[in-house]
């Protein structure tokens, strides 16, 4: 019969070295030190910045910082990612992560199932949970994901195609923004703020027929047939929260309006 020590030995956790990343610091040096605390050794790594207009990334470098002892060099066993994920520029950050380092990732993800998930798994999540996921729930899953146990059916298609979807068009949408002029943009942001063409041509100090000209020239490069879907084009552009804007997207909600005028 098995004796009491050997037992533990056999159901005890194993000492991981994981790797923890988030954007919020204080957050990050939380979980590394429960962690630690529980046995494992941790890894600190530096969360890419992102710029928040552009999404293009500004610096990726990660950098690792050993919280205990252990063999210099040596890689992480897992991964930890932790973001509330309410803004575009936390979602690309987490894509770079993910995609910078070859280890199981788990993912605490504040913004709700839906295609930000999506986003996750697509750019090499392993597993994607709630962040009020708890302590002994965590741990329990990052060596289910060491020793290969969990369970990769999470990964799920339907999420993972609603976020390709939105972003295909999100990329399109993108590319004819940047194709207006510097005034056309500038008339598009008026629009956006509520102005009327009336008010766009005082403040231009040019005719309102200029300004309805360029009005045109926006609804013309947008590929949309009214102001209103104009405007509505922009804020999706504009939009902070990814979730809302891809849920939006993938319902058709965010399909554009076509029975306005130039006004």
């Amino acid at each position: 019969m098995a004796s009491d020590e050997m037992l533990r030995a056999f159901t005890a956790p194993s000492q991981l070295r994981v790797a923890v990343a988030s954007d919020q610091h204080l957050v990050a040096e939380s979980v590394r030190a429960a962690l630690h605390n529980r046995g494992h050794d941790t890894v600190g790594i530096r969360w890419p910045v992102v710029e928040e207009s552009s999404h293009s990334v500004v610096s990726n470098t990660l950098r690792l910082r050993r919280r205990s002892a252990g063999p210099a060099g040596a890689p992480p066993d897992v991964a930890v990612l932790l973001s509330d994920l309410n803004r575009f520029s936390q979602v690309r950050g987490a894509q770079l992560l993910l995609g910078a380092l070859e280890v199981p990732w788990l993912v605490l993800a504040g913004a709700p199932r839906g295609p930000v998930w999506g986003a996750l798994y697509d750019s090499g999540a392993s597993l994607v949970v709630r962040t009020d996921t708890g302590l002994d729930e965590l741990c329990g899953l990052l060596d289910d994901l060491h020793e290969g146990r969990a369970a990769h059916a999470a990964v799920r298609p339907d999420l993972v195609l609603s976020w390709r979807h939105f972003a295909r068009q999100q990329g399109e949408l993108n590319d004819r923004i940047r194709t207006l002029t510097g005034r056309e943009e500038q008339v598009l942001q008026q629009l956006y703020e509520g102005l009327g063409v009336r008010s766009i041509a005082e403040r231009g100090a040019v005719t309102e027929a200029t300004v309805r000209s360029q009005v045109k020239a926006i609804l013309r490069k947008l590929e949309v047939n009214s102001q209103l879907a104009a405007v509505a084009a922009y804020q999706q552009v504009l939009g902070q929260s990814p979730h809302q804007t891809a849920l939006a997207v993938v319902s058709g909600e965010a399909e554009p309006a076509r029975d306005a005028h130039i006004g």
